[in-house]
């Protein structure tokens, strides 16, 4: 009889995993998110897929070894600050940590299943970043981008049991739909880019007189009709002129406006670098907090 009645919760479970499962996946897509409006959507997706009590959207740019993260709930700031300097000084002690794309690939990964409790209890990232703040338990999964990488990443609070394999399983199945829903994020968030806007993300060394100028010469206008809009000399427009072909890499008046509408947008710094969005990120050997 016990069997009988283990069974039955079993399934009944499984089938409330796969409905739950079901549910964010719609949710998901029904968010039609551009990219500004997708962490949100998957901090309320990651909360109730995994009942997990806090959930971190993090870009991670691996040339450079740095991040930007966006949590789902709002603390004091100055612990937020002191937990990220915190992680920063030892996320690369482990990929699990950095989130290494490689390490992870298609997986949805527990801190259970790379460490063993009293590895994980004394690891320094575990004593100065996560157990300060309340974090017990973590379940991570990793998308690979173009230059950089997308962690999404759910946490428990100490006193909640760990992720279960359940957990697991539906995080790992949800990962594909979530890679998805960022590339349809980034495709309506590029149908709403003006030409500034799209050279402004891709080539962030423009100063904003060339971007004034790339503007309106993808608009077509004259070197003598920008001069009259910008209210400056038409010396002064080739010269900006000059500088914007040179940093942009092309020859001609042509080349430029082109590019302002065909430029991937997000190849020379991940959006949570570029767009207008509060991201917390690590400090630079200067000590200046990057943004």
């Amino acid at each position: 009889m016990t069997s009988t009645v283990n069974e039955e919760h079993i399934t009944r479970t499984g089938v409330a995993n796969r409905s739950t499962l079901h549910q964010q996946i719609v949710r998901l897509y029904e968010s039609e998110a551009d990219l500004l409006e997708l962490p949100q959507v998957l901090f309320t997706t990651l909360r109730e897929l995994v009942e997990a009590d806090v959930v971190t959207y993090t870009e991670l740019h691996h040339a450079s070894g740095s991040f930007r993260s966006l949590v789902s709930v709002d603390d004091d700031p100055h612990r937020r600050s002191s937990t990220m300097e915190a992680y920063a000084s030892h996320m690369h002690s482990h990929p699990f940590w950095s989130c290494d794309p490689d390490f992870f690939g298609d997986r949805a990964l527990r801190s259970s299943d790379v460490f063993g409790e009293a590895e994980y209890l004394a690891l320094p990232i575990v004593q100065r970043a996560l157990l300060p703040c309340g974090v017990r338990h973590i379940i991570t999964i990793v998308m690979r981008q173009d230059g950089y990488a997308l962690s999404l990443a759910g946490h428990r609070v100490a006193g909640r049991p760990p992720f279960s394999d359940a957990d697991r399983d539906n995080l790992q199945a949800f990962r594909a739909h979530a890679v998805r829903a960022y590339r349809q994020a980034q495709q309506r968030t590029l149908a709403k880019l003006a030409p500034a806007e799209r050279l402004r993300f891709a080539f962030p060394e423009l100063s904003e007189r060339q971007l004034e100028v790339a503007t309106w010469v993808a608009e077509g206008k004259s070197n003598e009709e920008i001069a009259t809009i910008l209210s400056i000399g038409v010396d002064t427009v080739k010269a900006h002129l000059k500088a914007l072909l040179n940093k942009l890499g092309v020859e001609s008046r042509l080349g430029a406006a082109i590019l302002a509408y065909t430029a991937p947008p997000f190849t020379a710094l991940p959006p949570l670098w570029t767009m207008p969005v509060r991201a917390w990120g690590e400090r630079t050997p200067g000590g200046a907090r990057r943004r």
